[in-house]
């Protein structure tokens, strides 16, 4: 068992900023089982720090989550994009094109999207102080009435719809940011970490996600963002993961009817001060591209801010990085 640092305490909490009010919009908003989505994110938090040696992270994907809540999908819309997203991840990897696919990610590209998620993670700071969610207004009720995991194959006739309104947005900003993104940060962290390849994150997170779908979980990546939260906060070890998938797991399986008033006990200022702190340290990783490639990265990542729509910064940073070496040579030249 590792050695648990005051650091890697630290560090546990450092993303609850993002976790806790998504993980509450899904449940109040979606109807998902808090029960379910706690213990397989605890699982997957404990299995990720066991596998890769370093603290890891574990996010509700972002955009898909926010999409589900403003739609307000239903649950099996949700797992089943969970399963969908899951399925495509580990199919790259068991292919071997996830590690050719991570190539056309240049560092250039990864500072683009990791500027527009650290800036979009302080715009959510302000609003979480600004327009707290109901979890935190003392509007929702203590506890809900939860099902527990139970094993349940999302039907056919939703996977459609899945794949077009959740799966198509939030694939780029998977792949370019949880996989390559964080990949990349964790060797430049940690560069003895050698497991951490993006073939490897590719298939951890489609792993996870295939088995949180099938069991009522969430839909799950390993975000660079966390990453940035939990190192800077003062995690160095997998004892980070220990502690909070432990926790996680603790919660979801022995108070699950009581996880929502628990996450209302926290206090929405120090959650937003976590995010925005997360947020900025995100942004900040751009500073290590000068001259056009910053501007670039500037570029692309205020398309994907103002839109809201982070597969815009994708596609402009992939576009201007790599259309240029696509042209072919002039007639005639060496």
């Amino acid at each position: 068992m590792p050695r648990v640092s005051f650091g890697d305490l630290a560090g546990a909490v450092a993303d609850l900023g993002v976790l806790v009010p998504l993980v509450a919009a899904l449940v109040l908003v979606n109807g998902l089982d808090p029960g379910p989505v706690l213990v397989m994110a605890g699982v997957l938090s404990l299995a990720a720090g066991s596998w890769f040696g370093v603290p890891f992270p574990v996010q509700p994907l972002k955009a898909m989550t926010a999409l589900a809540v403003a739609q307000q999908l239903a649950p099996e819309v949700i797992h089943a994009a969970g399963l969908l997203i899951g399925v495509v991840l580990v199919v790259l990897r068991v292919t071997g094109l996830a590690d050719r696919v991570a190539a056309a990610f240049t560092t250039p590209v990864i500072r683009a999207l990791q500027l527009a998620v650290g800036v979009l993670l302080l715009v959510a700071a302000v609003e979480l102080v600004v327009s707290p969610p109901a979890l935190f207004t003392g509007a929702v009720a203590g506890a809900v009435a939860p099902d527990g995991l139970a094993f349940s194959v999302p039907p056919v006739a939703v996977w459609g719809s899945a794949f077009v309104l959740l799966v198509v947005p939030q694939l780029p900003l998977t792949y370019g940011n949880a996989v390559v993104g964080t990949s990349s940060l964790v060797r430049e962290e940690f560069p003895a970490a050698y497991r951490v390849t993006p073939g490897a994150v590719a298939l951890s997170c489609g792993v996870g996600n295939v088995a949180s779908a099938l069991l009522g979980g969430m839909p799950m990546c390993h975000g660079s963002s966390g990453f940035t939260a939990h190192v800077r906060l003062g995690a160095r070890t997998p004892a980070m993961n220990l502690v909070l998938g432990g926790a996680f797991v603790v919660l979801g399986l022995v108070f699950p009817d009581r996880v929502l008033s628990l996450f209302a006990l926290l206090p929405v200022w120090g959650l937003a001060a976590l995010l925005a702190y997360a947020g900025l340290r995100h942004a900040l990783l751009v500073l290590d591209q000068t001259g056009w490639q910053l501007v670039v990265a500037g570029v692309a990542a205020t398309a994907g801010i103002v839109t809201g729509n982070l597969v815009w910064t994708t596609l402009l940073a992939l576009g201007v990085h790599w259309l240029p070496r696509l042209r072919p040579s002039p007639a005639g030249s060496a």
